[in-house]
């Protein structure tokens, strides 16, 4: 009766396991989503308002834990450099990013807010076609490896039973 507990329960974690992997790249997904659709609400806001960096963060940027805490500090009187550097570094990989995410997320802080009003739709143009790429490739990513990871666990979780019994 025992043996049959452990097996299930190797069952069932080996399952959890893969499940856990494929949601992290659907994560992923939605994250690369939601912060092109910032990228596109920043430009139309820096393009027309000309509001500063930290209200855009603050209206647009709601959906990401980096970004609120990113103007927080810059509202406690930190610059917006530093603070989304900061924030980025502790904050980003728990909204789904990837760690060659995170590098173009601190690329796109150092210059976010630092030009004229034409100078920063160029760079939200030019983070929208490289973040469009980094969601394209983690689309595929996702279709490719999503139920491999679900079977992976699933059988991890079988083999491991199969050895206990």
């Amino acid at each position: 009766m025992l043996k049959l507990l452990g097996a299930l329960l190797l069952i069932m974690a080996g399952t959890l396991w893969g499940f856990m992997e494929s949601r992290k790249l659907s994560v992923r997904v939605e994250s690369l989503e939601s912060f092109l659709r910032f990228l596109s609400a920043a430009k139309t806001e820096v393009r027309y308002s000309a509001v500063p960096v930290v209200q855009v963060l603050k209206r647009h940027g709601t959906d990401f834990r980096f970004m609120r805490e990113c103007a927080k500090q810059s509202d406690g009187g930190k610059g917006f450099a530093a603070a989304w550097k900061s924030a980025v570094v502790c904050f980003a990989k728990y909204d789904g990013f990837t760690a060659r995410d995170r590098e173009m997320l601190l690329s796109f802080g150092e210059d976010f807010g630092a030009s004229d009003t034409d100078g920063q739709i160029s760079h939200l143009e030019l983070f929208s076609g490289l973040f469009g790429a980094n969601l394209k490739s983690a689309r595929e990513d996702r279709n490719r490896k999503s139920k491999l990871y679900l079977m992976l666990g699933i059988f991890a979780g079988l083999s491991s039973a199969l050895l206990l019994c």
